[in-house]
């Protein structure tokens, strides 16, 4: 065969290749260019400000103290008849939106349940926050969500340490130098709360309910406790089961709080407790103690400070 004519097949060839991948990258290139001039959606920016609880029948409910730390919510389109989840976020929050016009914004109040950042939940007795918003874009629209509890809810005891008597009044550590009394110093609200004090000679306390609480798990579906407290020390917190002769059952302390130096909520969530129980009649529980390192005490002195106790269920 001619070398030359093998030569100019191949040269044919090769132009053929270059004519194809430079076809190739222009095509590439008029895509990106087109995508380049797409305009971008301009989102509508709307800003959740931390809840509200408001206070409706302080007769019934007590405290309107809360910390409520997260709020999870979606939008209703009315004119499409469906709901658009925006999702859960820690408040305050401000988030971008595409969607743009009229909704009905709706937002559920979040809560740490046991204090638990993993346990993240809406209250269950508290109400949604629903209200109308209209989203336009690169506006910012500024909800400021309110809520309070539930017409429903069946508050077992309020323990606030204004009146006479004392919640945690039995006695369960022998010693008659640790209570829990009222005092009027360093008050959450109101004019009294609890106090414990502790020392090297009396470095413990444990304490429960002199009264038994029997709710049936079927028709209350969910149980709460609601606590203001205040310690130097770590404390834990449990249910006593007791049987219809009288009988106790384990103590679970299924609950714990570290030291905390300024006041604070939390919320037990008792339900599955509860729900398990062999018995529903059950006493609350708790206890704390000076910790001790190296073979001593680590405080010559703590207090433990309660507020605003609440066992809730519906």
């Amino acid at each position: 065969m001619n070398f030359n004519l093998i030569f100019l097949m191949k040269e044919t060839r090769g132009k053929r290749f270059l004519m194809k991948n430079a076809l190739l990258l222009l095509v590439a290139m008029t895509i990106v260019t087109a995508c380049d001039k797409e305009v971008e959606p301009t989102p509508a920016y709307l800003t959740i400000e931390p809840f509200e609880l408001i206070s409706t029948n302080p007769d019934v409910h007590g405290s309107v103290s809360e910390k409520i730390t997260h709020a999870d919510m979606f939008m209703f389109d009315s004119t499409e008849n469906k709901s658009i989840q925006l999702g859960t976020f820690q408040l305050p929050a401000t988030i971008p939106v595409l969607n743009t016009g009229n909704f009905s914004l709706n937002v559920d109040a979040i809560i740490k349940a046991n204090g638990n950042s993993y346990y993240l939940q809406p209250y269950p007795f508290y109400k949604r926050f629903s209200t109308p918003i209209n989203l336009a874009p690169n506006v910012d629209e500024t909800v400021y969500p309110k809520t309070q509890y539930r017409d429903e809810v069946v508050f077992e005891f309020i323990e606030d340490f204004e009146h006479n008597g004392v919640l945690f009044s039995l006695d369960r550590d022998n010693d008659d130098m640790t209570a829990v009394t009222p005092n009027n110093q360093d008050v959450f609200e109101g004019d009294f709360s609890g106090l414990v004090t502790l020392d090297t000679a009396h470095p413990v306390i444990v304490a429960q309910t002199a009264d038994l609480y029997n709710i049936e798990y079927s028709s209350a579906g969910k149980v709460f406790i609601e606590l203001n407290y205040k310690t130097d020390v770590p404390l834990e917190f449990g249910v006593v089961s007791v049987q219809d002769n009288g009988a106790e059952g384990d103590i679970n302390f299924e609950f714990v709080v570290l030291a905390k130096p300024e006041w604070n909520k939390i919320y037990f969530d008792l339900t599955e407790l509860i729900s398990t129980a062999a018995n529903p009649r059950f006493a609350l529980i708790f206890r704390g103690g000076i910790p001790i390192e190296g073979g001593k005490y680590t405080l010559d002195k703590a207090e433990i400070r309660f507020d605003n106790i609440k066992l809730v269920h519906f």
